[in-house]
């Protein structure tokens, strides 16, 4: 307890708690997705996706962590079907922690990583040597080169749509091919804004000169990870998060009253990020999607 006194108290320490602060709220936000942080965590493996269930009716109670692998899996192969040059360059951007991109590596695909994250180019480079990876936003990124495929995985929803085809355009090979798997939302009513508006991105699509080949609506797939997350969560996380509250509070009574409005702004974003989570909502207000792109 003194020690967190002399901390409150202490102006140097202060100053080091803003910065800190601030650190953090630079982070990117595709780093921050805490359904698929929590997902990563559990199969213990860098692939941050929602994956694809065939068996869009199995019980969150009968999943396994070898299913939520095998989603995984099957989501990786379904893009690299749509990979018809294997012996060109890959560019893999937002490539989050790096499994798709070593897997890719590993299939014998000529691949290249991108992601605007610290956090991330860090890992990479530390357990997967063998990669390139740039670090820089997609818009920054300037090549001579040309690539035969760009994957957008869950990662078109940080770039602005007219900007990301302009860069697309700039460095894809001519006859290239352009994967994009994400949700997009169908409306504007729900909690969850993240994701770019699906009308809009069909839109873009015209707009912008290009053309859908490939199409895979995976929404129901991707439903089984949801509802494997809120089973875990409402067994394990928050039966844990009461335990460590009232622990909290018969052994540091005096911040834990000092810290309420804190806490209970912290549950109320919590309960926020977690609506995302829900099935229910999220199949009526979003789309999973896999579209493969080319030019007209």
């Amino acid at each position: 307890m003194k020690s967190v006194l002399k901390k409150l108290i202490n102006p140097i320490e202060l100053v080091k708690a803003y910065r800190f602060h601030k650190q953090q709220s630079k982070h990117i936000k595709s780093s921050e997705d805490l359904e698929l942080m929590l997902y990563s965590k559990i199969i213990r493996n860098d692939m941050l996706h929602y994956g694809y269930f065939e068996d869009i009716n199995i019980s969150s109670d009968s999943i396994s962590i070898k299913d939520l692998e095998n989603a995984q899996m099957k989501y990786v192969d379904l893009i690299i079907e749509q990979i018809y040059e294997k012996d060109k360059n890959v560019l893999d951007v937002g490539c989050g922690m790096g499994g798709l991109s070593k897997i890719l590596y590993d299939k014998g695909i000529k691949v290249q990583s991108l992601t605007p994250d610290n956090n991330q180019k860090n890992h990479i480079e530390h357990k997967y040597k063998e990669l390139t990876v740039h670090h820089m936003k997609f818009e920054d990124f300037k090549t001579e080169e040309k690539f035969g495929t760009i994957i957008n995985s869950e990662s078109l929803q940080y770039i602005d749509l007219d900007t990301a085809f302009k860069s697309v355009s700039e460095i894809l090979a001519e006859n290239g091919r352009w994967i994009v798997t994400d949700y997009f939302r169908t409306n504007d009513s729900g909690i969850n804004k993240s994701g770019h508006m699906h009308s809009e991105f069909l839109a873009s699509i015209d707009r912008n000169g290009w053309k859908v080949v490939h199409k895979n609506d995976m929404t129901l797939n991707a439903l089984p990870t949801l509802k494997f997350a809120i089973t875990f969560i409402d067994r394990f996380i928050k039966p844990l998060a009461l335990f460590s509250n009232e622990k909290f509070k018969f052994k540091q009574g005096w911040l834990f009253y000092l810290t309420k409005d804190l806490r209970s702004s912290l549950s109320k974003k919590s309960e926020k990020e977690l609506a995302a989570l829900d099935p229910e909502k999220f199949v009526k207000e979003k789309e999973y999607m896999l579209y493969v792109l080319e030019r007209k």
